[in-house]
């Protein structure tokens, strides 16, 4: 659920971009995980202490793993056998889900 002062627009943003982004820089469950692409995606760098950007970016991923049915993202994307296409399909999914 997006709550404080997150849009869901603003969340559904944020995952479409992050989709747009691994396809573009192909997608690596180690090496550019679904994670740092949110984050990039909602402009959200640790340690700046931007709370609106980290708030964007957590609730981009809470609204993933709603989206795959409340797993993990991390052991989702992790998965053998786990594909580009897969990943980029359910943040593209998922942020429709949140902007309906």
């Amino acid at each position: 659920m997006v709550t404080l002062t997150l849009t869901r627009g603003r969340v559904a943003a944020v995952l479409a971009r992050a989709a747009g982004l691994l396809e573009a820089e192909q997608w690596h469950a180690h090496q550019n995980p679904i994670i740092g692409a949110i984050d990039r995606a909602a402009d959200f760098v640790p340690g700046t202490g931007r709370t609106d950007a980290e708030a964007t970016s957590l609730a981009a991923w809470d609204a993933l793993a709603q989206h795959l049915g409340d797993e993990y993202p991390q052991e989702w994307e992790r998965r053998a056998g786990r594909t580009q296409a897969e990943v980029v399909n359910a943040l593209r999914a998922a942020a429709k889900e949140v902007s309906a």
